[in-house]
């Protein structure tokens, strides 16, 4: 070989291994590029344009303060008021831009004391005090209330082994019909509860629907050692439009106002009874992002459709409703907000960079929640409007996080995740018995949903003993009520009808391919740079192999006897020319018109430097052979 053909089969390998790459990798644009993209695509599309309220205020929210932009924010502003539109203020707008000049750095509390005045109580629930000890033992407790007046009334209740409730009534609460609760008369909402056990006790507010079954249990739950008192107070209140309490208004407002760091606990119990009649609105997004909870993140995570992007029926649609998904789903990550990210690059248009037909509102809003970057001024030089939760010596964390361990938010600070916001305290997980769920020991595991806590994993719903693995009827899976996100179904059969039969995946993936290509192509690489290093002890061992030793087209040695010419076979003893027997070894066959061969000139002596050559090849072959 030469080192010409050696070069060229170098690039070729390369060329071929790096398009074998780019095929498994479908050619796809990474995710920065296509956000790159999608910003450029923004600036441009409300650079120097009239746009709506709507496209202003998403955004405002993807890219910050701009000149343009900002002008239609603030004509949309009601004359002498704090909300918008001028022509109309809702609270959806209003809450929407407090969320707009929060992100900017700019003071909010003109808006914030707007959309609270519009709170109203919200009469439509029928509310329970719940007592619990922490051993599920039998425990006696006090209950009193206007305990502020002279005219305090305590009343006795007993918690029995089964955590069944016995004791007296009084005007303000009676025992439930279900014997576990205390059923609270709807005078004495007002009221505030003081309750207190002869043992480690735990307390929390129930409520549910007077139309409905569904029972909630308030997110806020209080425990003290025996003796200790708790307070319980029922908050239930919504933001009116008119009359009436309005619940996507209520959502944002919210939303906007948690996080301006404040107390939003008492607007929960509405917007979660009352979300399976507003699922238009995609409610458990919003109040995952509000105050968290496994049932809502639970909710979200099975609303994805194709395990690719969300759509909810009577929503704006499918950008809007996956923008809003990934947004709750921020600060959590993984797969799921993976998956809707590549989807979303799948259709991004390839030419503008911007989503749904240029859409401005859409495109804004899935930079904000997939690719959000910090709010910058294009009046400055693009610069931070807003300092980092970092520099400021400060922890991120999500609302409910932050309001659980004691502190507040801190809004004219930034953080980097959507989902999360600057906390003036040290996040502090909270208990598992203080979220009202148990730990899970050794040979047992969570039916339903968990979470991380403080004192380990803890299990929201009820721990179960561990069932053996149970193998199918193949030999190579595992019965499950379920397939682990590695695993998938088998056509198996079971012991138990109801599991189904769970075997490992088998690597496919893109990903996986990638990289297997690029193992492939770094071994090419490799094999065809030693090709080029050794090629000269490469190039002998071709010659060996093929049998011929010469270097140089030179003849060795004297010439050949007759008969026995330059190129022919050797003949065996006992074996003629053409194979024929009984002719003797170097006798030429006979032939009547043969001549006699002409004698042979003797070789001219070849060149020094010829002979230093085949000297030097054959001492190579001589080592090689070793």
């Amino acid at each position: 070989m030469k080192k010409g053909v050696l070069v060229v089969l170098f690039l070729f390998g390369l060329i071929v291994s790096l398009s074998l790459v780019l095929a498994a990798t479908n050619d796809s644009t990474s995710s920065e590029e296509g956000a790159d993209k999608g910003y450029t695509c923004l600036e441009n599309a409300v650079k120097n344009k009239s746009v709506s309220l709507q496209e202003a205020i998403f955004a405002s929210l993807a890219l910050g303060s701009r000149s343009n932009i900002d002008s239609k924010i603030s004509s949309e502003k009601k004359t002498n008021g704090d909300c918008w539109p001028k022509a109309g203020c809702t609270l959806k707008e209003t809450a929407q831009v407090d969320l707009v000049y929060n992100r900017e750095g700019k003071n909010t509390d003109a808006i914030d004391n707007w959309l609270l005045s519009k709170n109203v109580s919200m009469a439509d629930l029928e509310w329970y005090l719940e007592i619990d000890t922490t051993d599920h033992k039998n425990a006696s407790c006090t209950v009193k209330y206007d305990s502020s007046s002279s005219s305090s009334i305590s009343r006795q209740i007993n918690i029995g082994d089964d955590m069944g409730l016995t004791g007296d009534s009084s005007n303000c609460f009676e025992i439930s019909s279900n014997g576990y609760w205390l059923r609270i008369n709807s005078n004495c909402y007002s009221k505030k509860f003081d309750i207190s056990c002869n043992k480690d006790f735990v307390t929390a507010l129930v409520y549910t629907k007077s139309s409905g079954d569904t029972i909630y249990v308030s997110s806020e739950t209080h425990s003290q050692a025996s003796n200790g008192i708790t307070n319980e107070e029922i908050k239930a209140r919504c933001f009116k439009t008119g009359t009436s309490c309005d619940y996507e208004g209520s959502l944002w407002a919210t939303l906007a106002l948690s996080r301006m760091g404040k107390d939003v606990s008492a607007y929960l119990p509405y917007l979660i009874a009352l979300a399976e009649d507003n699922e238009r609105f995609f409610p458990s997004a919003f109040i995952y992002l509000i105050n968290g909870g496994t049932d809502q993140y639970t909710n979200v995570i099975q609303s994805q459709k194709s395990s690719k992007y969300w759509e909810i029926s009577g929503s704006p649609g499918r950008a809007y409703d996956t923008s809003l998904a990934m947004l709750a789903l921020s600060s959590e990550g993984g797969s799921v907000f993976d998956n809707a990210k590549t989807y979303l690059l799948s259709i991004q248009d390839k030419n503008t960079g911007c989503w749904n037909n240029g859409n401005i509102r859409d495109t804004a809003f899935i930079l904000y929640s997939g690719w959000s970057r910090a709010a910058t001024s294009s009046g400055d030089g693009g610069a931070s409007l807003v300092t980092s939760c970092a520099s400021a010596g400060k922890e991120c964390a999500k609302t409910f996080d932050c309001t659980n361990s004691g502190g507040s938010i801190l809004s004219t600070y930034q953080c980097p995740i959507v989902g999360e916001f600057c906390c003036s305290v040290s996040v502090q997980q909270q208990t598992c018995l203080q979220q009202r769920g148990e730990i899970c020991s050794s040979n047992q595991v969570c039916s339903g949903g968990s979470a991380p806590a403080s004192d380990g994993t803890c299990c929201l719903g009820t721990c179960q003993i561990r069932q053996s693995e149970d193998t199918c009827t193949a030999g190579d899976g595992i019965c499950r009520s379920s397939c682990d996100d590695n695993e998938e179904e088998v056509d198996a059969v079971c012991s138990t009808s109801s599991n189904i039969c769970c075997k490992t995946k088998t690597v496919t993936s893109s990903g996986g391919s990638g990289w297997l290509w690029i193992v492939l192509l770094i071994i090419l690489i490799i094999i065809i740079a030693a090709a080029i290093v050794y090629r000269d002890k490469i190039k002998i061992w071709v010659i060996k192999f093929k049998g011929r030793a010469q270097t140089s087209p030179v003849r060795r040695g004297p010439p050949s006897p007759p008969g026995n010419f330059v190129g022919q076979r050797p003949m065996m003893p006992n074996q003629g020319m053409f194979g024929r027997p009984g002719i003797p070894v170097g006798r030429p066959m006979p032939h009547p018109m043969m001549r006699p061969p002409q004698p042979m000139s003797a070789p001219r002596p070849q060149p020094r430097e010829a002979n230093k050559e085949m000297e030097e090849t054959l001492r190579k072959l001589k080592e090689m052979s070793k």
